[in-house]
């Protein structure tokens, strides 16, 4: 009787912060436990190697979660500034890994040895796991949200599943903005669309922003698209001006030389696999991939495609002109000539990549020093003689301890921005980027000092702001006295 695998973490991919179990069924009579272990994608040698006895349903329950977490981190460099310099396309670092089970019987301390019942046999599905939480409940994790579905119609020309719930997918973001396609008071839904609704952020001309999407598409169905349409494209910037108009249209290719990929040149069709399973761009005004958006500006959008055939009927112009995720929307607010300068905060979120949000009131800048004085002699005992000078010292400080802890204001916000701040305050890894002073536009990591979070809205709060206390996450470096 041969081990299966009857409960397995979620496909297309899982959060690794959270429940990831794996239930085994099968075991020989005879047999004394089920055998698991955990292997990286490409790695000959486990990560994990972990035995169970049967329960009482002759069956074994493992929760891998804990194993997972070691292999995944928030991203290993500078994604926030993603653009600044350099390319403006990024694939995953850190954030995911892919990995296989095997299962085997243990009787009395051993495994069977190659080619006898009840040896490793390596499960030939491929896990992915990515480096976000999920609520308790979530068994398995909901994956398709985030997943594009794709078919392909009589003309040969990629179109969204209309089956597919939702019909278009989500960024890997915490983001709850979300408009209809027509509410933008533009012409958007005439020129592309996005049934599903439109992400909406609040940005100023120097913000840094980073959006992150999980590409391999769906393609199951009775009539799967064409071999090209594997993952994201290309992304097209669109900006509009005041009067609703669109000013212009950007395509940036999802190639390598782009920091993306897996393609080489656009329309190549190479699955997405490994890294290449998720793709960041900058999204911020002012790390845009290699271009700055015209004067005329008041909001642009950001918008994830895949590939169609080039023909008359699919349009020619080798891409679905609706996006298979939905349209970021970014609102360029015009700054009040009494602000503040601004502080933008970066997270690690809850589904493993980034999100951004600037406060724009009073910022605040204290010094906390811890000082481990002692009494010293006034007097030097070594000397020919005994003297004193008014400079000598008495208590001297040995060593100090010091912190430089800000305190920034948010501006006033809408409801589903403050459901966002929520995620900051949850988060474990935050960046700040100060837009003047010794951290000018650099992202540096801080610590939150603040412990608590108290949900406010318009309904009970009417006009109402945050306030965040945080700390550098390096401290001040003293000399002695």
């Amino acid at each position: 009787m041969a081990i299966t695998i009857q409960q397995a973490p979620s496909s297309p991919f899982d959060m690794a912060y959270g429940a990831n179990p794996i239930t085994l069924t099968g075991i020989d009579t005879g047999a004394d436990k089920y055998a698991l272990r955990i292997y990286i994608l490409g790695n000959p040698n486990p990560i994990a190697d972990i035995r169970q006895s049967p329960n009482r349903q002759a069956r074994a329950i493992f929760d891998i979660q804990n194993i997972l977490q070691s292999y995944v981190s928030p991203t290993k460099n500078n994604i926030d500034a993603l653009g600044v310099t350099g390319n403006g396309l990024q694939i995953a670092n850190g954030e995911l890994i892919e990995y296989q089970i095997a299962t085997a019987e243990e009787t009395g301390g051993t495994i069977p040895e190659a080619g006898e019942p009840g040896t490793w046999v390596i499960n030939p599905t491929i896990y992915t796991t990515i480096a976000g939480a999920k609520s308790y409940w979530q068994v398995p994790f909901t994956a398709s949200k985030y997943q594009a579905a794709l078919q392909s119609n009589i003309n040969g020309c990629t179109i969204l599943n209309p089956s597919a719930k939702p019909l278009q997918a989500s960024a890997l973001s915490d983001n709850v903005w979300t408009i209809k396609d027509t509410e933008t008071g533009d012409d958007f839904a005439n020129d592309w669309g996005s049934p599903t609704g439109i992400d909406v952020h609040n940005v100023y001309t120097d913000d840094q922003c980073t959006k992150s999407f999980f590409q391999p598409t769906n393609r199951g169905g009775a009539n799967p698209p064409v071999f090209n349409a594997q993952g994201i494209e290309a992304f097209i910037i669109a900006e509009y001006d005041a009067n609703g108009n669109m000013s212009s249209e950007r395509q940036i290719n999802n190639i390598i030389n782009n920091g993306g990929g897996p393609n080489n040149t656009p329309g190549q069709g190479l699955v997405s696999t490994g890294n290449f399973k998720t793709v960041t761009i900058g999204t911020g005004p002012a790390n845009l991939p290699g271009f700055d958006l015209n004067p005329f500006t008041t909001h642009y959008y950001v918008m994830p495609m895949v590939y169609s055939p080039v023909t008359s009927e699919c349009g020619g112009g080798g891409l679905l002109y609706t996006p298979a995720w939905k349209a970021q929307r970014y609102n360029l607010i015009q700054e009040p000539c009494n602000d503040y300068d601004h502080i933008q905060f970066a997270w690690l979120n809850s589904l493993g990549y980034r999100d951004q949000f600037t406060f724009t009131k009073k910022n605040e800048k204290k010094i906390n020093t811890e000082r481990n004085n002692f009494l010293k002699e006034v007097a030097d005992y070594n000397s020919s003689s005994y003297a004193v000078n008014k400079q000598s010292r008495g208590f001297t400080t040995y060593s100090q301890n010091i912190k430089e802890v800000w305190e920034a204001t948010s501006g006033y916000m809408n409801d589903k921005e403050a459901d966002l701040l929520e995620s900051m305050f949850k988060s474990p890894s935050v960046m700040v980027r100060h837009s003047t002073g010794e951290y000018a536009n650099q992202w540096i990591p801080i610590n939150l000092i603040s412990s608590s979070y108290t949900q406010k809205s318009y309904r009970k709060d009417r006009l109402f702001q945050y306030t965040v206390n945080y700390k550098l996450a390096s401290n001040i470096k003293s000399q002695r006295g």
